[in-house]
């Protein structure tokens, strides 16, 4: 077993609102984001447990976001356990097929976000525009 997290300013609260016909529109689209994050990571190997925390009023200098985001903002971080060992490695690079799995697949923004997003997928590479980076802990 192997423990990853995921760390984003994209809004992924869980809000257990899957119905669609909701009239919950916004709690029903975090529960979509964080779905898209789950299946994502369960491309390679199926997350058998993960815990989600949201921090507010974090400051960004504390973490690896694109050069795009400063000062405070809410971050979720999203723990995930996976059964195959260094399954997102590639060469020295644990998590890279996390990030080749993410970058460009569209969320739902606006929503509790504090930032104001350059676009509307997850951005894994651009260094000015990083909105979600991983680490294998």
């Amino acid at each position: 077993m192997q423990t990853y997290s995921l760390y984003t300013l994209i809004d992924i609260t869980e809000t257990n609102i899957i119905n669609s016909k909701s009239k919950d529109v916004k709690a029903y689209n975090q529960k979509q984001n964080l779905n898209t994050c789950i299946q994502l990571a369960g491309l390679r190997s199926q997350p058998v447990s993960y815990k989600l925390t949201r921090l507010n009023a974090q400051d960004l200098v504390n973490y690896h976001f694109g050069n795009a985001f400063r000062g405070l903002h809410t971050v979720w971080i999203l723990e995930f356990v996976v059964e195959h060992a260094d399954v997102y490695m590639y060469n020295d690079n644990p998590v890279h097929f996390l990030q080749t799995d993410f970058d460009g697949v569209a969320f739902t923004p606006y929503l509790d976000e504090t930032v104001n997003f350059l676009s509307s997928s997850f951005e894994t590479y651009d260094l000015n525009k990083l909105n979600i980076y991983f680490k294998k802990i």
